[in-house]
């Protein structure tokens, strides 16, 4: 039988749609737990027609688009091109101090064009038996969840257009593009709502989709889409919390200022502090972990653009008194960096 482990994924950017790249030091590859990436075909049955008998009589094969699902323990470089991927623009690197250091922070937001982003090509081998390549491919859903005491843990979801199957994968070398670098832990995490203000987080997630519709995207004369536009994105955080005061059960249930009286006004708080590290440095000399975290626009009160709610309280005998609390990711009403992902690692050029 052959072993799941001798599979390989990788990817690497595209200049332009219809571009596929095939420069093979310009792919990273990644290491994932389970996950798929293949062909997605349109099998269209032809339609019952009176006087043809009981049986389907045709099914046609009227399309093809390509799929990769992962799932994943982020790393510091892999997960620097799907950042990209899902948010659309990146900020120009910048060097930690010391200069001659190793580590360097990369801020990855919306781009000017908040409908646009890169496109990918992926590189597939199941159990490293045959080679294919799916260009075209967008990054549709990014999402991380944690849980004390546990890695950081991720899971990718990529859309896209021409297969191409037998590829030869001499030239691949994906051991020596394999990103084998630290994880990040739920253990060194910090979770505040505002900033410098602590919760007691169980468990959590942060997801951020895009809306990549496909009715109107198959044309006339082609078996493939013609492209893969993005109308919308979503970003929302979930956290489990434990509950062991009510000042802010108060104010996202009633009162955002914590006031006394129910209000129809919701919590906005864009200046909080969601930070995960690893157990291993980007730079020694002063010490600096690798590590990645998820902002807001920054501001506090009604400037703020992410919206904070908190689920009923329910209570079961044996258990600690816990809530959900979702945090929803709005356009920010004065600056255009709505959401923001910072990653700290050892890349020195922009992805």
């Amino acid at each position: 039988m052959t072993a799941s482990e001798r599979s390989i994924f990788g990817l690497a950017k595209q200049t332009a749609k219809g571009t596929p790249n095939v420069t093979d030091n310009l792919f990273k590859y990644m290491l994932f737990t389970e996950g798929v990436a293949s062909p997605q075909n349109l099998n269209l049955p032809l339609d019952q027609e009176i006087g043809g008998g009981a049986m389907l009589r045709s099914v046609i094969k009227a399309g093809v688009t390509s799929l990769a699902q992962l799932t994943f323990i982020p790393r510091p470089t892999i997960i620097g091109s799907l950042l990209l991927g899902v948010l659309g623009g990146e900020g120009t690197p910048v060097q930690i101090p010391p200069t001659t250091g190793t580590a360097y922070k990369h801020s990855f937001k919306q781009a000017t064009d908040q409908f646009s982003a890169p496109y990918f090509t992926v590189r597939s081998s199941p159990g490293g038996i045959w080679g294919e390549t799916y260009q075209d491919m967008r990054v549709a859903a990014l999402g991380f969840n944690w849980k004390a005491a546990d890695y950081l843990r991720a899971t990718v979801g990529l859309v896209g257009g021409l297969p191409t199957p037998s590829v030869p994968m001499t030239l691949w070398a994906p051991d020596t593009y394999l990103d084998k670098g630290p994880q990040f832990l739920a253990t060194l995490g910090t979770v505040e709502i505002p900033e410098a203000t602590a919760v007691k987080c169980l468990r959590g997630s942060f997801t951020i989709g895009l809306d990549i519709p496909m009715d109107e995207q198959w044309i006339v004369g082609s078996y493939f889409p013609d492209d893969f536009a993005i109308n919308s994105r979503a970003a929302v955080c979930s956290l489990l919390l434990k509950i062991e005061s009510e000042a802010l059960y108060k104010k996202m249930m009633y009162d955002p200022a914590s006031g006394s009286a129910w209000l129809a006004s919701l919590m906005h708080e864009g200046n909080f502090h969601m930070q995960f590290l690893s157990d291993r440095n980007a730079e020694d000399t002063v010490p600096t972990p690798f590590s990645i975290q998820f902002k807001g626009n920054g501001l506090s009160t009604t400037d703020a653009n992410v919206v904070w709610t908190i689920s009923p309280i329910g209570l079961r005998a044996g258990k600690q008194v816990t809530a959900v609390v979702t945090g929803t990711f709005l356009a920010s009403p004065t600056i255009d960096e709505a959401i923001t992902v910072e990653l700290i690692n050892n890349q020195v050029a922009v992805y």
